[in-house]
């Protein structure tokens, strides 16, 4: 019995030095050094030259002063335009022209008609070019003016407006200037009224014609 113990364990020790003499080798991988790349250079040639890295710009200095940004305007509102208010036209105030019975405004100047020394000038109110008429209508009048009784010595001087008409005949007769006689005024109205004149000239283009008759008298 007890031999048979020490066969067996001697054969479980052969068994087992045999396991390990005859197992399949174990790869056992140690860990080294990183791989590092090498130029090989050679020795005359000058190392290529490291690029420095560029220092940041230096941070501004706070000095205390606080920079707003700028504010975006608010652009105004445009203000409505009225449109353009119409222009009344020019008020034009008509005003009456003028009485034309006192401004002649051409004639005949002073000169002797008659045989008593009475002087004669004519005024018309219209432009009238027919000079020989007013000659006509001049000697007709003094011719039919005779001297006042009763008047007083001096010169004097009396105004008679009157129209003619196409026909030539005497209207509106009045007095326009007085004298200061009441005789002289009245031989000047007088010798107005009772002339016949002749018609006016087909060539004037109006109705009637206003004259202005003045008559001057120096008295004895």
């Amino acid at each position: 019995m007890r031999t048979a113990v020490i066969g067996s364990t001697i054969a479980h020790l052969l068994i087992t030095i045999a396991m390990f003499a005859f197992r399949m080798p174990v790869k056992v991988i140690v860990p080294g050094p990183d791989v590092v790349q090498v130029a090989l250079i050679e020795p005359t040639a000058s190392p290529a030259p490291v690029a420095q890295p560029t220092p940041p710009p230096p941070e501004p200095e706070d000095d205390g002063i606080v920079i707003e940004p700028d504010k975006k305007k608010t652009p105004k509102k445009a203000e409505p335009v009225e449109p353009p208010k119409k222009q009344e036209p020019p008020r034009t105030e008509t005003r009456p022209a003028p009485q034309t019975a006192t401004r002649p405004v051409a004639g005949l100047p002073s000169a002797r008609v008659g045989t008593a020394g009475l002087k004669g000038d004519i005024g018309v109110d219209s432009n009238f070019e027919f000079a020989y008429y007013l000659q006509q209508v001049r000697d007709i009048i003094g011719s039919n003016w005779s001297p006042p009784t009763g008047a007083s010595g001096g010169t004097v001087r009396t105004v008679v407006y009157f129209q003619i008409s196409r026909q030539g005949a005497v209207s509106a007769v009045r007095l326009e200037t007085g004298s200061g006689s009441e005789f002289f005024d009245r031989a000047g109205v007088r010798a107005v009224m009772v002339s016949q004149l002749p018609p006016l000239p087909l060539g004037f283009g109006g109705g009637s014609l206003g004259v202005h008759f003045g008559f001057e008298w120096e008295a004895p």
